[in-house]
């Protein structure tokens, strides 16, 4: 592969039409970067931030999230962009870890993979976010539970979840994505959206930000085929599952929106600002409270570039590289230095 097929590989990667086996492929090609540093070089310095990113963070979500055995960045007084370095250098260690639990894996069966299941639980206080075989993401929010295989099958890719989980689904036409959850079953291709299903409630909806989605109530399933109590929904669209002596699915043309703001994708950077000042800006931008509860944390200095982050990730960025954590605290997010 040369400079020019590798560069419209990463930019394939950077914008997520990648297979699974050519994202597997970028991993390999990420993981000789020491010894060929110019493999970048024909992407444009915006695709290059763009690739760091990305990889940071999949890396991040493909470890386990509760697991403190990442080593964070030494906090100072000022921090600048030599974080990415320690990041890359991070990203190297565990994509070559999980090259070869994934070669140690290449013998096993797809079926046997289809059926072996990954079961993960939300105990903390902060948003968990994973990233699913077909490249998906599913950010888990405190106390949900999502339940998926090892590997789709090559007719549908099947997961079941608990409580609040915003998706970002990989498009492909010829696998529908199905979520099961407690009182319905929601069917997508490619898009964005939430699902709160509680199992002591009894009601449950569904919001989508882009792409198109289907609903249905569990009692009826869903198939490929639709059937009749199915519900679309477009962009800005929500559906509220009511039930009673007759379940009822409610569909809104005109959702607020405001609740979903923390997963838009947005392009920030900042040079030599407090964490005080960023907080403010982010507050701002995502619609939503952040407090910084250590008055050190919050003069200490640095330089970020957060290009294409919802606020979750942005937050990950944050802890990674300044040494703290964060909950969630009903509507607000709390920041603490990491003890």
């Amino acid at each position: 592969m040369d400079n020019l097929q590798l560069s419209k590989l990463l930019e394939n990667y950077i914008n997520g039409n990648c297979t699974p086996e050519e994202v597997s492929m970028v991993n390999h090609w990420y993981d000789q970067y020491q010894d060929s540093p110019n493999f970048v070089q024909d992407l444009s310095e915006e695709n290059q931030r763009l690739l760091k990113n990305k990889i940071f963070l999949n890396i991040i979500a493909s470890a386990d999230e509760t697991d403190s055995t990442i080593v964070p960045l030494k906090s100072t007084p000022k921090i600048g962009m030599r974080w990415l370095k320690y990041a890359a250098a991070i990203i190297l260690v565990l994509s070559v870890t999980l090259l070869i639990l994934n070669n140690q894996k290449l013998g096993n069966k797809e079926n046997q993979a289809a059926s072996q299941q990954v079961h993960l639980v939300n105990k903390t206080d902060f948003i968990i976010k994973r990233i699913l075989p077909d490249q998906s993401v599913v950010y888990l929010s405190p106390g949900a539970s999502l339940t998926y295989p090892l590997a789709f099958k090559k007719n549908s890719r099947d997961v079941v979840m608990e409580g609040d989980c915003f998706f970002e689904i990989t498009k492909n036409p010829d696998q529908p994505f199905i979520i099961n959850s407690d009182h319905i079953v929601t069917k997508v291709w490619g898009t964005s959206f939430r699902v709160s299903d509680h199992k002591n409630s009894a009601s449950a909806s569904v919001i989508v930000v882009t792409g198109k989605v289907s609903v249905s109530k569990k009692s009826t399933g869903i198939t490929d085929a639709k059937s009749a109590d199915e519900v679309f929904l477009l962009p800005k669209e929500s559906i509220v599952f009511k039930g009673n002596k007759k379940d009822v699915l409610y569909k809104n043309k005109q959702t607020d929106m405001s609740s979903l703001t923390i997963w838009n994708h947005v392009d920030l950077s900042f040079n030599d600002k407090n964490l005080s000042e960023i907080v403010q800006v982010l507050s701002k931008e995502f619609n939503t409270t952040i407090k910084v509860q250590d008055e050190e944390l919050n003069k200490v200095v640095m330089n970020a570039d957060l290009t294409d982050l919802n606020l979750p990730d942005v937050l990950e960025v944050l802890k990674a590289s300044l040494n703290l954590e964060y909950h969630i605290d009903n509507d607000t997010i709390v920041v603490t230095k990491k003890n």
